[in-house]
C-alpha cells in the first residue's frame, strides 16, 4: 500500500513560485493542451519534449525533484499491466525463440504506452499541486460559463468537480489509517496478486462506508450555510490575466506545437 502515500493527485502544496501565481485558468487550459497532445501522438521524441516540459515546470514551481518519479511509478501496476498487455498481444517479429507471443513491436509499442500513461498522471499531479482546488473550480466556472446560457448548471459542475478533487487526499489518507490500523491487528498485505486483492477488502468495506460519512455530514455542513447553489453568489477574487499568464501560454502553445510537429515528422 505504499503507492497510497507516493500518489499526490488532489494534493496542493501552496509555495511561492511563479506556478502557483499563473491564473487557475491558464494552468487548467495547459494541462488539457498537454494531455491532448499526448494523446495525438505516440513519437518517443514527443514524449521526451513533453517529460522535459514537465520536468521544468516542476523545477519553477519548486516542487521536490522526485515529484515526477513518484507520481509515475505510484501506479506501477498499471504501468506493468499496459507494457505486458502490448508485449505479448502485439503482432510482429518475435524477441525470442522460447517466447512466442512478445514481439519486438509490443515491446516498444508497451513502453510507448506506460510512457503516455505516466505524461498524463504526472500533469494532472502537477496541476492539483500548484493550483488550490477552490481556485481549480473558479477556473472551470470561468471557462463553462458560456455553457450557461444554454441551461448548463455550470457552478454546480464547479462545485461537484472541486468536492470530489478535495476528496481524493482525504481519502487517500484515510485508507493509509485504515491499513495502519488492520497491520495493527495482524493484517499482510504482502504476498502476491491473488492475496493482495483479498487483503484490500478489508480495507474498501471501510473506506466506503468513511466516505458516505464524510458526503453526509459535508451535506449538512453546506445546508446549515444556507447554500443556495450560484444565486446571487459573488466572487471574493476575481481572475484577470497578467503579463505571466501570457508568457505561459505562449510557452505551452511552443511547446504543443513542436510535440505535433515531432509527431509527424518521427
Amino acid at each position: 500500500m505504499k503507492y497510497l502515500r507516493d500518489l499526490t493527485l488532489g494534493r496542493h502544496y501552496p509555495t511561492d513560485s511563479p506556478v502557483h501565481a499563473l491564473d487557475p485558468r491558464v494552468k487548467l487550459v495547459g494541462a488539457v493542451a498537454v494531455l491532448v497532445a499526448t494523446l495525438l501522438t505516440e513519437s518517443p521524441a514527443a514524449y521526451a519534449l513533453l517529460t522535459l516540459f514537465l520536468a521544468i515546470i516542476v523545477a519553477r514551481s519548486r516542487l521536490s525533484a522526485g515529484f515526477l518519479l513518484r507520481n509515475a511509478f505510484s501506479l506501477k501496476w498499471l504501468l506493468i499491466i499496459v507494457f505486458v498487455m502490448h508485449a505479448l498481444l502485439t503482432p510482429g517479429s518475435r524477441l525470442f525463440e522460447w517466447l512466442p507471443r512478445v514481439t519486438v513491436e509490443g515491446l516498444v509499442l508497451g513502453a510507448i504506452f506506460a510512457w503516455r500513461i505516466a505524461i498524463m498522471i504526472s500533469t494532472a499531479a502537477i496541476l492539483t499541486a500548484t493550483t488550490a482546488p477552490v481556485d481549480l473550480g473558479d477556473a472551470l466556472e470561468k471557462l463553462l460559463g458560456p455553457l450557461s446560457a444554454i441551461g448548463v448548471p455550470v457552478h454546480e459542475l464547479a462545485m461537484i468537480s472541486v468536492i470530489a478533487l478535495r476528496f481524493v487526499p482525504t481519502l487517500l489518507d484515510e485508507a493509509n489509517r485504515i491499513v495502519k490500523a488492520q497491520q495493527g491487528r495482524g493484517a499482510s498485505f504482502e504476498g502476491g496478486l491473488i492475496a493482495r486483492a483479498r487483503s484490500a477488502v478489508p480495507v474498501l468495506i471501510p473506506l466506503f462506508a468513511s466516505a458516505f460519512r464524510r458526503a453526509d455530514d459535508l451535506a449538512l455542513a453546506m445546508d446549515a450555510r444556507c447554500y443556495r447553489g450560484a444565486v446571487g453568489r459573488t466572487k471574493y477574487v476575481e481572475l484577470r490575466l497578467a503579463g505571466s499568464d501570457y508568457v505561459a501560454i505562449g510557452s505551452v502553445a511552443v511547446v504543443i506545437l513542436a510535440t505535433l510537429a515531432l509527431s509527424r515528422l518521427l
